[in-house]
């Protein structure tokens, strides 16, 4: 009976690759691609909040002024660059991942379109 269980789960279809699930792949593709922008949002969110932080503690000195201060150039470059640089950079990678398994699923159909 075990082996029975076994045999049907080994199944593969005749049209399907044998090393990977074209389905998977566009899941993963299409989750990659809408946690980017989520990623993208949230980013925006928090060197919004950050910038907003900054006016309070600023008490309406001047930016340039304000950045002659090496604490508030520290400040400035831990709260609002490193999270902006991280943000993007994450936006990026998700959508390359989301933008490169669609393009190799498409080139995978494409190719077994004209075998067939």
């Amino acid at each position: 009976m075990s082996e029975q269980t076994i045999e049907n789960e080994v199944e593969v279809e005749e049209s399907e690759p044998i090393y990977y699930k074209p389905r998977s792949l566009n899941l993963i593709a299409t989750i990659s691609g809408i946690f980017s922008w989520v990623a993208l949002v949230g980013i925006v969110a928090v060197i919004v909040g950050q910038v907003l932080v900054l006016q309070e503690l600023s008490q309406g000195t001047a930016l340039s002024t304000l950045l002659t201060n090496p604490q508030a150039k520290n400040w400035v470059y831990v709260n609002i660059a490193i999270p902006l640089i991280n943000g993007l950079g994450m936006f990026l990678l998700l959508q390359g991942v989301s933008i490169g398994l669609n393009v190799l699923l498409e080139i995978d159909f494409n190719n077994r379109e004209k075998n067939s």
